[in-house]
Parts: C-alpha cells; sequence; structure tokens
C-alpha cells in the first residue's frame, strides 16, 4: 500500500483539449500527484458541437458518466474532482456526474469554477439557479479563481470556497529589454467569441497608417469554413498559425512586443499569465478577472467587441515609451500573486 489518499478526476486534459481549463486541470494533477493515487475519466469534446457531432457529444457523457458509476463503485476515493461548466446542459453534466459518484461513494466532492462569469449566468434565470444550487448542495469545496468571486459566492452560498488562481506550465527566469519593433501575437482558438475577427479588422484597418507594425496568430480552427474566413486576412503583416505548445509558445510570447486577447467572456486566461510571466506586455478586454489579474491601472485595456476601443489601445501602446516598465511590473505582479510556488501552496491547503 503507498499510503496515499486517492482522487477521482473527470476533466478535459491536453492534448485532446486545447484551452486554458484543460491546461489548468493538467498543472493541478501534476502537482497533486506526489500526495494522491489518482484516477483520471478523461472528458473529451471538440470545438464545434452541431449536427452529428453534438450527438457524439451526448454518447460520450453517457460513457463518460457510466465510468463515474464503475470507478466509484470499485474504489473508495478520498475525493472527487471535477469543473463546473457555466452552461445550462454543461451544468447538468456537472450534475449528473457528482450524482453518479454519489451512488457508491462518500468522498468530498471538490468542484472548479474556472470562470470568471458565474454569477452572471446565475442570475440570468431560475432553471440555472435551480441547477446550480443542486450542483453546490451536493458539493464539498468550492475553488474559484479570485477574491472577487470568492466574496460574491459567499453572498449566494453556504459552501466553503477557497481562491486558487491560475498559473503557468513553465517558469523561465528571462532578462527583461526594452522591444520597439511593434509585433504583436495573438495566442488562443480561432473563435468568434474571442474577439479574433475584430483583431483582424482593426489590424489590417492600421496598416494603412503604420505600415510596419506585425500580427501572427496560433491557435485551433473550430471549423473550415472559419479557417477560409480568418486566412483570407493574411499578407505581408499578418500571419495565421496553428496551435503552438511548451517552449515553443513562450517563446513566441518573450519575444514579441505585446500579445492581444479581446475576448468578450474570460477567467483568469492562462495566455496572459504566461505574457506576464515573461514579462511581456498585454492588451485585452474589461472581461471576467482581467482587470483584477492586471492592475487596477493598468492601460491596456479596452471594451470587449468594440473595434474602435481595441484600435486606441493599440495605436496607445505603438506610441507609449514606457514598454520596459510595464514589463517589470508584470512580472513583478505574477511572481507574487501567480507563480507556481504560490499555486503549489494553495493548491495543497485545499486538498488538506
Amino acid at each position: 500500500m503507498s499510503g496515499k489518499r486517492s482522487l477521482l478526476f473527470y476533466g478535459e486534459l491536453p492534448p485532446d483539449a486545447i484551452h486554458g481549463i484543460a491546461y489548468s486541470n493538467m498543472m493541478n494533477l501534476k502537482l497533486l500527484k506526489g500526495n494522491f493515487e489518482i484516477v483520471i475519466i478523461k472528458e473529451k469534446s471538440t470545438l464545434s458541437s452541431k449536427g452529428p457531432k453534438a450527438l457524439i457529444k451526448i454518447f460520450r457523457r453517457v460513457k463518460d458518466h457510466c465510468l463515474i458509476l464503475l470507478k466509484a463503485f470499485q474504489k473508495k476515493f478520498d475525493f472527487f474532482y471535477l469543473t463546473f461548466s457555466i452552461s445550462f446542459s454543461g451544468g447538468l453534466k456537472t450534475l449528473f456526474s457528482i450524482i453518479c459518484f454519489r451512488l457508491f461513494n462518500r468522498g468530498k466532492v471538490i468542484l472548479h469554477i474556472h470562470r470568471g462569469d458565474f454569477n452572471i449566468w446565475y442570475g440570468k434565470n431560475l432553471f440555472n439557479r435551480l441547477l446550480a444550487n443542486l450542483v453546490i448542495k451536493l458539493s464539498g469545496k468550492i475553488i474559484v479563481l479570485s477574491e472577487i468571486q470568492k466574496t460574491a459566492f459567499n453572498e449566494i452560498f453556504a459552501k466553503p470556497v477557497f481562491v486558487l488562481h491560475n498559473t503557468v506550465e513553465y517558469e523561465f527566469d528571462n532578462t527583461l529589454t526594452e522591444k520597439k519593433n511593434n509585433h504583436f501575437i495573438y495566442i488562443s482558438n480561432y473563435l468568434f467569441e474571442k474577439g479574433i475577427f475584430d483583431l483582424m479588422e482593426v489590424f489590417s484597418k492600421l496598416l494603412t497608417k503604420y505600415p510596419d507594425i506585425t500580427l501572427h496568430t496560433y491557435g485551433a480552427f473550430p471549423t473550415a469554413e472559419i479557417k477560409e474566413k480568418i486566412l483570407r486576412y493574411c499578407n505581408r503583416n499578418i500571419s495565421v498559425g496553428e496551435v503552438i505548445t511548451g517552449e515553443e509558445k513562450f517563446a513566441v510570447i518573450e519575444k514579441a512586443d505585446c500579445l492581444i486577447l479581446p475576448s468578450f467572456n474570460e477567467g483568469e486566461p492562462l495566455v496572459l499569465l504566461e505574457a506576464m510571466s515573461v514579462g511581456t506586455p498585454v492588451i485585452s478586454t474589461n472581461v471576467g478577472l482581467i482587470k483584477e489579474m492586471l492592475g487596477a491601472d493598468y492601460p491596456f485595456i479596452s471594451s470587449p467587441g468594440d473595434q474602435v476601443s481595441l484600435e486606441g489601445k493599440i495605436v496607445q501602446f505603438i506610441n507609449c515609451n514606457g514598454h520596459l516598465q510595464i514589463s517589470k511590473k508584470l512580472k513583478e505582479r505574477y511572481s507574487l500573486v501567480y507563480s507556481n510556488n504560490v499555486h503549489a501552496l494553495n493548491l495543497n491547503s485545499i486538498f488538506n
């Protein structure tokens, strides 16, 4: 016998899922591995859930719930760790997952809320509230991304709530230098809600006045149609790439003058933390927890879905002379709040 406690995990993981929540799950499991015997049920999903793919998704969920039932029956677990999916169908999936576990197991359910818009979703309608109330009631501990979320959560629910900020997969001790190449990057999936089309329109327009600026984008295409639309923006200043990961991703981020993420909705996006960890300035939107991440006085925050606002922030960055000072502040903020060491301490205390 190893003497380790046991943990059942259900959720998305790389390489099947390429997004922040999947990578966050992977890092958390890696850190917990030293103290737990972990059994993983990997959730598989696709970027597109329309037509036949929707039926495949339903079949996979039924299969996953059968696996949860089986594992809960076969072994006594100390913890069941999963993510709350912020949608009505996702909430139902979370509820059925917990019920399947609870039928045969008394282990503590730890529910991780990775999104910054839980309270907005919760307040939309009665069905969301009833579903969330039931899921929370069946859970033992709740993990949220920030102190602001914790305060808001405590006003609604009487459950233990813990703050666990995201962190990055790799940390590098790089030297910060002043950059003035006006080289911008976008790293995220090519989804409409990530603001990629706003970025492409704005950047194409700015090339008339700023012919030396460049934009390199990286990510996964959800459909062939979206890929075709994105590739139409390619020219000598704008290049479109596929997914990059690991050290290659960090090298691209460190080399860039600025990372742009003009999303309509986020929690604590890992790509912004990756930029902060190497001191690369970012331009992003005032959604989710981004303003809290970057600091209340951070100058390059635009309004979501507002191309004029996004254009103004890019122009402001181009004309700014204090890039190095911004880089130092972002890297220092990362070290104090989001580093691997801070994350590991907080994670272990939650699963204590």
